[in-house]
């Protein structure tokens, strides 16, 4: 558990656990580190690091209403040099896929392999657009009301929920709102072909409203990206289907270190 102060104004909190190939778990908005909770069981074979994202959790934030989804691509990579490692493995849940796309789009250098849960190239479909549309009108008139939305859906004991809901408090809605916003803009659907660094991606069977977005990337991608449908899922698979997320996370990684 630290901070990276990764300049004077901006402090990103962070949890690193274990030793191996390095994965930096990264969250939607209004969420933290915490959504991956069930994900540190894999620091027995991996160096797991989960931050929060800027203004979310513990992390802080210098223009909440201004930064850009590059912006927090450059966080990464910052926190990435404060941990003195050249490249690492990218994991992206839902939106935080954006962040985690921005990031290898810019830096392919330093990204071993990307893993995207539920993830979308840009949205471009009305069901997952009205989700944002309610996502940034929550974040901006009833913060609260969303992280009780955001953490019912996302926990699996009244443990769960009790420090979700507490964690989340400190989140800066106005940087909750613009991650939302940045999210909802952000299109790479025109540089997949271009990606040539080992690709997972996983999706819930019953969430058929992604399903378009994994047909997109199925035929824009290379040939050699995997794609798993966990049965019986929806769509927050990291904490809801973890034993299924983490192994897939566990035979894509050692097969390709």
């Amino acid at each position: 558990m630290a901070l990276a102060g990764l300049t004077s104004e901006l402090q990103i909190y962070y949890e690193k656990l274990g030793t191996g190939a390095p994965i930096v778990f990264l969250h939607p908005p209004g969420m933290s580190h915490l959504v991956f909770k069930y994900q540190k069981e894999l620091a027995a074979n991996y160096q797991t690091i989960f931050p929060d994202c800027r203004g979310h959790g513990r992390s802080s934030t210098k223009d909440p209403e201004s930064f850009t989804i590059w912006d927090l691509a450059d966080d990464v990579a910052s926190l990435l040099d404060h941990l003195l490692l050249e490249e690492a493995y990218i994991c992206g849940y839902s939106a935080g896929g954006s962040v985690a796309q921005a990031f290898v789009q810019k830096y392919p250098h330093r990204t071993k392999g990307l893993i995207l849960s539920g993830g979308f190239s840009q949205v471009s479909t009305f069901a997952l657009k009205k989700q944002f549309q309610t996502g940034i009108r929550l974040a901006k008139n009833a913060p609260a009301l969303l992280n009780q939305i955001l953490v019912s859906t996302h926990s699996n004991s009244p443990e769960d929920r009790k420090e979700m809901l507490s964690y989340h408090k400190q989140t800066n809605p106005k940087t909750c709102q613009r991650f939302y916003q940045e999210s909802l803009s952000f299109q790479c659907t025109d540089h997949l072909k271009e990606w040539r660094f080992p690709l997972l991606f996983i999706y819930g069977e019953q969430a058929e409203y992604m399903h378009p977005y994994r047909r997109i990337y199925a035929r824009n991608v290379h040939a050699k990206a995997k794609f798993v449908l966990i049965n019986k899922a929806l769509h927050q698979l990291p904490i809801k289907h973890y034993a299924s997320f983490n192994a897939e996370i566990k035979k894509f990684i050692p097969c390709l270190t």
